[in-house]
């Protein structure tokens, strides 16, 4: 997870952002060699691997109290649910109050919860319901939160150096998700689940001491603030808005069942907490690749437009190929390519989004966005949990691959050029 309102890398005359500048040190990217960006990035890398730890644990336990892929997904509705609730209301806060005091208030919530969860399963004490209760604190305080540390990184760097940052915070979340999943296995294996949700406490820490040091660049005055309805409508009536926040939720809804219910995969594939952990770093793996062969092809023409589409389709067809995997082994190599191309839509349309957002209202749609990703991958996890009660987790792995193609299908049919537009111009406020 990723303040100031959004600074944006200034677009050329054909609407492509400043992408690459000269690293001083061979080797290492230049935004990493600036001090607060490195700093939060750092601390990004650290939190991330913990929560990964926390969602290793919470959902191999439930699986093991419940033995129900109904119970898994309802535990992605319940950690992403606080979506519905309160993006909205994170952008709007986003854009008007200090975004880095926004972190640390929302950071020491999800510490707490984490913490409660380690005290009660120390002493025995959890169950069902109390998993679920701290669970929804954890996704209440990354809710508030996640759009002002998604607009402060902006703030973090110079404007060449934008993109190369939000990519770069990108691949972070992936290295976390190839780590914390495996250190998460073992751990859930050798130690029980009061480490990983203990050291998920502590991985907090960490990025409030850094939001309590760095600094953040003159951004120019606040907006006044922009309505949530205000920016509804123009997410509405810009044609390159609609489609990204449109794909990212269709995506997000079918595709996330690969993750979520990784429980009930490995327990079909007849791995164990090790295995699960294997799974979900294999799709990690996967995604730091991904990252790096999207650079690679955008730097010879690849349109985010069509790099959109084509994503869509490719890890549908990945994912329909690890359903049916028969062996452990050929499930860690469709996990890592399912991975490959989960990272290429999340890279692109987080990208785009803010590329094209007017900077009055880069918090809001960062807000609108949140909820375009969490809210579907909560129903879409509960929905496919539900299914796979009835036929079995591969045939409704299967299921969404079929759904997910089409739309890929279609998208690549209507394409919307706009999304490599330039910015779109500041429209005339509406506040509240």
């Amino acid at each position: 997870m990723t303040e100031g309102p959004g600074m944006m890398a200034p677009d050329d005359p054909h609407g492509a952002p400043a992408l690459r500048s000269r690293s001083l040190v061979p080797g290492v990217p230049t935004v990493l060699q600036l001090r607060d960006f490195r700093r939060f990035w750092i601390a990004s890398l650290i939190s991330n691997c913990g929560s990964w730890l926390q969602t290793v644990a919470a959902g191999y336990l439930i699986y093991h109290l419940t033995h129900s892929p109904g119970m898994v997904g309802a535990l992605s509705l319940v950690s992403r649910g606080p979506a519905f609730l309160f993006s909205t209301s994170g952008g709007k806060i986003a854009d008007r109050f200090d975004r880095r005091r926004i972190g640390r208030w929302t950071f020491a919530l999800q510490g707490v919860a984490a913490g409660g969860m380690a005290v009660m399963s120390l002493i025995g004490a959890l169950s069902v319901p109390v998993i679920f209760a701290l669970t929804f604190a954890l996704g209440v305080g990354f809710a508030l939160g996640l759009p002002a540390m998604l607009a402060l990184v902006p703030a973090l760097v110079p404007p060449e150096h934008f993109e190369q940052a939000v990519s770069l915070n990108a691949a972070g979340v992936n290295v976390a998700r190839l780590a914390g999943p495996a250190i998460g296995g073992v751990l859930l294996s050798v130690v029980g689940t009061t480490w990983c949700f203990g050291l998920n406490a502590f991985s907090f820490v960490a990025l409030i001491l850094v939001l309590l040091w760095v600094h953040v660049r003159e951004m120019g005055p606040r907006p006044s603030g922009v309505s949530t309805r205000f920016a509804l409508r123009f997410a509405r009536q810009d044609p390159a808005i609609r489609r990204l926040l449109i794909s990212i939720t269709m995506f997000a809804a079918l595709a996330a069942p690969v993750q979520e219910l990784a429980p009930v995969i490995a327990h079909v594939l007849g791995a164990g907490a090790a295995g699960l952990g294997l799974l979900l770093g294999a799709m990690g793996a996967g995604a730091l690749v991904g990252a790096w062969v999207l650079d690679r092809l955008q730097a010879h023409g690849l349109t985010r437009d069509v790099a959109i589409s084509l994503a869509t389709i490719v890890f549908a067809i990945m994912m329909s190929g690890m359903a049916v995997a028969p062996t452990l082994a050929l499930g860690l190599l469709g996990m890592a390519l399912c991975g490959a191309f989960w990272i290429w839509m999340f890279i692109l349309i987080n990208t785009s989004i803010q590329l094209r957002t007017p900077r009055s209202m880069i918090g809001r749609m960062l807000g609108l966005y949140q909820l375009a990703v969490i809210g579907p991958i909560a129903i879409g996890s509960l929905l496919a949990g539900l299914w796979a009660e009835i036929v079995g987790i591969r045939v409704s792995l299967v299921t969404c691959s079929v759904l997910l193609v089409a739309w890929g299908i279609w998208t690549m049919r209507r394409r919307v050029p706009e999304i490599d537009d330039g910015r779109a111009s500041e429209p005339e406020l509406a506040t509240n």
